[in-house]
């Protein structure tokens, strides 16, 4: 038997809203529960092992462990605790019980890890020592490595760590964050999605404009909000047809709100961070979504926006810039910005309002290529293979 414990902080909507937590990655749970479920599908007995933390708050609150399913896998929960200090030493130590328990399992085990993260560090230290194999799964790449601050210190001494005890692979998020590790073997992993459902209306007169996940001017939100200040200044006929809808969150979200408090035309919706069902009832009446970090920004290669396997699944056509792996998941199933020009942008949303039939064969195009990389049938054995496969040192 093959087991995997996935290690990271992921979290399910119920449990976010019960423990009070803002500051997760709804993009990043989904990946990894998603991975899990087609590991799970693939023979492999995949279990997540999550920290169930955010920022503590200072209020005493206490949250203890639990376990339940979350797309039929199988997630244990830390404690968390608002307290100072206590917070972030009870997510340190309270891995390693269970990490224990785990080993006792018979057959192979494979501790995969969510980026090079502190919490994680004893909890990496312990697989190591009960003979896990260990894997890094690198989503994002360090941006700080140069100079002597206590942030890039500490990013270099995480890097090192993790190079060190992860001698069974890396999972990476884009072929460019090749350079950020000296771990092989390594391997692309661009997420997973489920079936396609059908779009209810794809012609609608109104066209349905989503940006999400972490709003800020590094994820390219300047970019947007400066095309709705030219369309509203210019008011071309055909931007009356637009609707810009805004969840997430992050310091753009302020000029974004007081774009929505106007009424003129294109309209602004913010929406803030919501829950998994609020959005996905967004995503149901999205035509296009936006994926607009900069090509000159600092995470253009450090990183993969997996917004736009996400908008795939759901039909939703995808424009976004050429940055990291995109261009090579969606082939020519997407619209792309190859300058962070907000008149660019509007050029691309203009073709989409005036050109429906053809922006719809765009998406068939980008369902067809995700498929081939991203469906759980491909995924899972995939993976499945390369965490278990026999490696010198692991």
């Amino acid at each position: 038997m093959r087991s995997l414990i996935f290690v990271s902080n992921a979290l399910d909507d119920k449990t976010r809203l019960e423990r009070g937590i803002v500051t997760d990655s709804p993009a990043a749970s989904r990946k990894v529960f998603l991975v899990s479920k087609a590991l799970r599908r693939a023979g492999v007995r995949a279990s997540v092992l999550s920290l169930g933390r955010g920022r503590q708050d200072g209020s005493g609150r206490y949250f203890g462990a639990k376990v339940l399913r979350v797309e039929n896998v199988p997630v244990i929960y830390l404690p968390f605790f608002n307290v100072p200090v206590i917070s972030e030493l009870a997510s340190l130590f309270f891995s390693v019980p269970i990490l224990w328990r785990l080993s006792r399992r018979p057959g192979n085990k494979t501790a995969l890890f969510y980026n090079r993260m502190p919490a994680y560090t004893l909890a990496l230290v312990t697989a190591k020592l009960l003979r896990f194999r260990t894997v890094l799964d690198l989503e994002d790449g360090e941006t700080n490595l140069n100079g002597r601050s206590w942030s890039s210190l500490r990013s270099r001494f995480l890097r090192w760590m993790f190079d060190s005890l992860c001698p069974s692979g890396a999972l990476l998020a884009c072929e460019a964050l090749t350079q950020n590790t000296r771990i092989r073997p390594i391997q692309c992993c661009y997420g997973t999605i489920e079936a396609v459902p059908r779009k209810a209306n794809p012609h609608s007169p109104m066209v349905t404009v989503l940006l999400g996940g972490t709003v800020s001017r590094n994820t390219g939100a300047g970019m947007l909000i400066d095309a709705i200040k030219l369309l509203r200044a210019e008011a071309p006929l055909w931007a009356q047809r637009l609707t810009f809808e805004i969840t997430g969150k992050g310091d753009s979200l302020n000029d974004l709100e007081a774009l929505a408090s106007c009424t003129q035309e294109p309209a602004v919706i913010v929406h803030g961070r919501t829950t998994d069902n609020d959005y996905c009832r967004i995503l149901e009446r999205t035509s296009v979504g936006l994926a607009l970090k900069p090509v000159a920004g600092k995470f253009a290669d450090t990183t993969f926006p997996s917004k736009v396997i996400e908008f795939v699944s759901q039909g939703i056509l995808v424009v976004t810039t050429d940055i990291s792996d995109v261009r090579k998941v969606l082939a020519d199933g997407a619209l792309y910005l190859t300058h962070d020009d907000p008149r660019h942008l509007i050029e691309k949303l203009k073709w989409i309002v005036e050109n429906p039939s053809a922006a719809d064969d765009l998406t068939r195009k980008a369902v067809q290529a995700v498929a081939t990389v991203c469906s759980p049938g491909a995924v899972g054995p995939r993976l499945a293979d390369f965490l278990f496969a026999s490696t010198v040192g692991g």
